[in-house]
């Protein structure tokens, strides 16, 4: 207590004194201290000063000292700083500090000059080399100060640099309060009306107690924070120098708020609330502009030791391009590499727009082979959630987990390798596509699983199909996939889909092909080249399982999914020869190296696809003649089964009727391509019955015409009749037909032709063949009495042809009574 007592007497005595020592010693004699103060002043500041007047006045506890006049002149002897007036307090305390309680500056104007060289000058001093007797004892002064108050200053910016014009803020208004270590300030000032409204600066730093200098910024921490409702981004580039960063403003304007932390003097994070109307930047010179409509929302980021923290808040944009961004958020955290720990990345985001995202990542420097995967995925939709997680850079990642969801997702499919020279050689499948897409997915390095859900969309095939994009109104299906290593396997389950052309179920199972990888045959070593030819990874196209069930489907649309490894002859014949159809109890499976399908070699897998027909039309010989031939007939109201076995295709237990002669009902019918990828050939299979006349018909409504020589072509017949035809039609050479056919009458009345005598009643076989027709053991009624005959055509010329000749005759021979 004796002691708090004498600290306490004490204080009060120094007090005492310090009081007495300015008003009675000081205050009196104000005057007489101006010429001392100039050369004291002008030895501490390193320039010129100058003091017009100096008063002081004790009305109070404590007087009010005011300069009027002050002038800092620079090294060029021009006024840098002109103070009109400067009041100051001055107490005991602050005279121990050599400082004032409060100062007071009014309608100041202060010149801050960047040279020619780089160096800065604030008023008159050279703010770039920090000395212990210079301005470095100037600012830790005025940081020291208890507070110091800036009112209607105006401060003048002059670059020699860039050679920017000058800058002049007025109405500059600034407030300083400094206690021990801790410091807070606030500028307000209005630049000129063409760069934006008056604009706000505020800031709280403080300092580490064993700070020995006020005005050392190395070592402050804390906060700053400014405002502005009105800026012009496009003006204000010719006073910042953004292109250091790269970056290039070409327009821009709106209003802005940010936040900014400070640590040991560094800038290491931030804040912005940013609203702004019709920006363009640019990222780069050889980049393209980023153009925006408007943009609003919050963005932060910050600087750690080892690493970096980015996110956004409720960002919306709309760009040029008429893309528009939702409003989303994101964080994204980084840590660097360091010693035995790998680099870290987490993401986490929602409501991101991939279309936009693309367009920003095109115009930002991150690489043509970044640009061009982009451009090749052309990705929209949007995400909804999505969090990621990985270690390493991300052209080589050691691990990663990624899961969301994406909504309405589209992707480019890549496109198909070209085929070989060789006959069974086929293009590469290409990276599928999408669009419609709904995905909801959780995916690692060793695999992963997604949810996937397709509305009104499609997917995308190149190098499978000859039509790669295939479009659904519905598809679902739950996928799932593994990485060991090298070998990798998918799964697809509960695939159901519907569309146009059908509707059914899967299931789906596919892996690399591990096994051809390792009998392959190793790549030859290349003595004289510099660079050895890598051998195909033989992993792929991998093996596939898959097996499912239409319940409809349009047999017009068959040969829209037939493979590409079929030939394209086949694909079209398909394409051609079934017209119409309503598909149902479908039924395929395919399993085996997808390399090898549709597997002719029964060893290699199975592929089987059967489908029962209604209502189908099917031309057997499509489009396949000559303009000038006759056509062979369709048939209609087709009923079977539609089988591709292998490399087969059958149609089995058909029946059906002829287009265009209604009479001739096919009791039984088949065909059969034996074997789709060589040499196809049609072969046919034809028990039918019905009038002869609509037989006739048959005959001379086809190429059977021609075949005959048209000696059928006035023949006139009555009653019914059996018939059967086998015909073998090549697809690639349909003129090398060949037909089989039978025709059994059984008491039918026919007249060959005018000027030949009817025959009633006839009973017997007649031939045909691709060389013409004959008769043999025939009866008939001819004139009245009963024959017996055998005959038909005749080549004129002995050794006959595969095609009738012109000349070609009709011989009969006949005997009996007449």
């Amino acid at each position: 207590m004796r002691i708090t007592l004498w600290l306490l007497a004490t204080a009060w005595l120094l007090f005492a004194v310090g009081w007495l020592v300015i008003h009675g010693w000081i205050v009196p004699r104000i005057g007489e201290f101006r010429p001392r103060l100039e050369t004291a002043a002008s030895q501490a500041l390193g320039v010129p000063v100058r003091i017009g007047q100096i008063t002081a006045k004790s009305e109070g506890v404590f007087p009010i000292f005011e300069l009027a006049d002050v002038y800092l002149l620079d090294v060029r002897g021009q006024v840098a700083l002109r103070l009109p007036r400067v009041s100051g307090v001055l107490t005991p305390a602050s005279l121990w500090g050599l400082g004032f309680e409060q100062l007071l500056i009014e309608q100041a104007e202060l010149d801050v000059r960047r040279a020619s060289d780089g160096k800065f000058y604030v008023g008159g001093l050279p703010v770039s080399e920090r000395t212990g007797t210079g301005d470095g004892a100037v600012v830790d002064w005025i940081f020291s100060q208890a507070e110091l108050v800036i009112r209607g200053g105006s401060v003048r910016w002059t670059d020699e640099l860039r050679q920017a014009p000058p800058l002049v803020l007025t109405n500059v208004d600034w407030v300083l309060r400094n206690a021990r270590h801790r410091h807070a300030v606030r500028l307000d000032a209005t630049p000129p009306a063409d760069l934006g409204d008056r604009f706000t600066l505020r800031g709280m730093f403080r300092q580490p107690l064993l700070s020995t200098r006020a005005g050392d910024f190395t070592d402050w921490s804390g906060q700053m924070y400014g405002q502005v409702t009105r800026t012009d981004l496009a003006r204000i580039t010719q006073y910042a120098d953004f292109q250091k960063l790269g970056i290039t403003l070409a327009s821009g304007n709106g209003a802005l708020r940010a936040w900014a932390d400070v640590t040991d003097g560094q800038l290491t994070g931030g804040l912005a609330d940013v609203a702004l109307q019709g920006v363009e930047a640019r990222l780069g010179s050889q980049l393209e502009a980023l153009a925006f409509e408007s943009v609003s929302g919050r963005i932060g980021g910050a600087r750690r030791v080892d690493g970096f923290d980015f996110n956004t808040e409720n960002l919306r944009f709309r760009t040029r391009d008429g893309l528009q961004w939702p409003g989303g958020n994101m964080t994204l955290a980084h840590t660097s590499r360091e010693g035995q720990r790998a680099e870290q990345t987490e993401l986490s985001a929602d409501k991101l727009d991939l279309a936009a995202l693309a367009q920003i990542a095109s115009r930002l420097p991150v690489g043509s082979a970044t640009h061009a995967l982009i451009q090749s995925f052309a990705p929209s939709g949007l995400v909804e959630t999505v969090k990621a997680r990985w270690q390493g850079p991300l052209e080589a990642l050691d691990t990663f987990a990624v899961s969301g969801q994406v909504t309405a997702l589209s992707l480019a499919a890549g496109p198909a390798g070209l085929g070989g020279q060789a006959p069974n050689q086929h293009p590469t499948p290409g990276r599928p596509g999408l669009t419609g897409g709904t995905v909801d997915f959780a995916m690692t390095q060793d695999g992963g699983k997604a949810r996937v859900l397709i509305n009104n969309g499609s997917l995308d095939f190149p190098g499978v199909f000859e039509e790669s994009r295939v479009p659904f109104d519905k598809l679902s299906t739950e996928a799932s996939w593994k990485v060991s290593g090298r070998s990798m396997e998918a799964k697809l389950r509960n695939l159901q889909f519907s569309n146009a052309d059908a509707e059914g179920q899967a299931q789906v199972s596919w892996r690399t092909d591990d096994a051809a990888a390792v009998a392959g045959p190793r790549a030859p070593r290349a003595a004289s080249k510099p660079a050895p030819v890598l051998p195909p990874d033989r992993r792929f196209p991998g093996v596939l399982d898959l097996q499912g069930t239409l319940t409809r489907g349009n047999g017009a649309r068959v040969h829209r999914y037939l493979p590409l490894v079929m030939a394209e002859p086949v694909r079209h014949y398909v394409r051609d020869a079934v017209l119409a159809g309503a598909v149902s109890d479908v039924n395929f499976k395919v399993k085996g190296p997808v390399a090898s399908i549709p597997f002719a070699n029964p060893a290699l897998g199975e592929f089987r696809v059967s489908a029962k027909v209604q209502g189908g039309q099917y031309a057997y010989v499509p489009r396949l003649q000559p303009a000038s031939e006759l056509p062979w007939p369709e048939l209609t109201d087709l009923k079977g089964e539609l089988v591709f076995m292998r490399a087969a295709l059958e149609v089995n237990g058909a029946s059906a009727k002829v287009a265009g002669l209604p009479g001739l009902q096919l009791v039984k019918a088949s065909a059969k391509i034996p074997d789709l990828l060589k040499n196809a050939t049609v072969d046919v299979s034809l028990e039918a019955s019905g009038p002869l006349t609509d037989a006739l018909g048959f005959v001379n409504t086809s190429p059977l015409r021609g075949i005959t020589s048209e000696v059928l072509a006035k023949t006139v017949a009555s009653g019914a009749a059996n018939y059967r035809f086998r015909l073998s039609l090549p697809v690639n050479a349909i003129s090398t037909s060949r037909i089989e056919g039978t025709v059994a009458l059984s008491g039918n009345d026919v007249h060959f032709a005018p000027g030949t005598p009817p025959l009633d009643k006839l009973r017997g076989l007649v031939h045909i063949t691709e060389r013409g027709f004959d008769v043999s053991g025939a009866q008939a009624q001819m004139l009245g009495g009963e024959v017996r005959f055998d005959g038909g055509m005749q080549a004129a010329r002995a050794g006959g042809a595969a095609e009738p000749e012109a000349d070609a005759a009709v011989v009969f021979k006949a005997q009996g009574t007449l």
